[in-house]
């Protein structure tokens, strides 16, 4: 049996527009599986303003006195959601859930399984939002429907609440903290699945800058063997861009993302080194936040 009682949880930053029309995508969806939508404000300039409920369903807005990031916020919407809500679903405030959602959401969730991600499609235009869509189309390529995978992706995911809690909630990091998520739910003895059906539309671009530095901080956190498929990625980008593919530019734009990527992962090595392995990811993001 699924999940019964479901919160969506949903951080926002600044993005007022964005914000409105994810309300509206998820009160198209709305059933009576829907409890509650938890929206929280990470400290923006302008704080947020939600309805107080969606499709007769009750919207609970908290709000940072600072800006935290994704990881803080989606933790403590997590522990501020209803006692009766058995699974909580994350978005970002620039996605829109797409038709059947809820529904696959509920029916894929199911005992032997911690947690359930979906693909990622952007509806908006341009050279980063094209790459981007690029490297998510190469991921999901090789998938078969409901196989485990070691990704999740924070703005498409549905979890068991209990076992979230469990595991500790999102490693607070700023990037990968949903990939690191996955480890601390397989450490519990569930994994994630990859779910096609479920899937949402999504501002794939905020912009070239955020796209390196985003690239940048990756690397610096990944802290899996070398063996990884890094290199690969490098290698079938830079095979793409010369194959005479229409996306081209795209793929090119991906292999100097790629790039930089690893200058991070090696510049991550060397700040790791001697530091416990226990918590590589943790102690690596302290150094980039003290600058180091």
């Amino acid at each position: 049996m699924g999940p019964q009682r479901i919160a969506l949880i949903i951080p926002t930053l600044g993005r007022p527009d964005d914000m409105r029309a994810c309300l509206r995508s998820i009160e198209r969806e709305a059933d009576a599986t829907l409890a509650q939508v938890v929206v929280i404000d990470d400290g923006a300039d302008e704080p947020v303003t939600v309805p107080s409920s969606v499709a007769g369903v009750p919207v609970l807005l908290l709000r940072n006195p600072e800006r935290r990031g994704a990881a803080y916020c989606r933790n403590v919407a997590v522990r501020a959601v209803a006692d009766d809500v058995d699974a909580v679903g994350f978005i970002d405030d620039d996605a829109r859930l797409c038709e059947g959602w809820l529904k696959v959401a509920c029916s894929e969730l199911t005992s032997d399984r911690g947690a359930l991600t979906g693909p990622v499609r952007r509806f908006d235009r341009g050279l980063v939002s094209h790459a981007r869509q690029l490297r998510y189309d190469r991921r999901y390529a090789p998938l078969k429907p409901g196989q485990a995978v070691d990704f999740l992706a924070g703005g498409n995911a549905l979890v068991w609440r209990d076992l979230l809690l469990a595991a500790g909630g999102f490693p607070d990091t700023p990037t990968m903290s949903d990939r690191f998520l996955v480890r601390r739910l397989e450490a519990q003895g569930r994994a994630c699945h990859f779910v096609p059906e479920m899937y949402v539309l999504h501002r794939n671009s905020k912009g070239l800058r955020v796209a390196v530095h985003e690239a940048w901080r990756a690397g610096l956190l990944d802290d899996t063997p070398a063996t990884t498929p890094a290199l690969t990625r490098l290698a079938t980008g830079t095979r793409d861009a010369l194959g005479g593919l229409p996306q081209t530019a795209a793929a090119l734009l991906n292999v100097a993302l790629d790039g930089v990527y690893l200058s991070g992962r090696a510049r991550g090595r060397r700040l790791s080194a001697g530091i416990p392995p226990a918590e590589p990811a943790v102690a690596v993001s302290t150094a980039v936040e003290e600058g180091r």
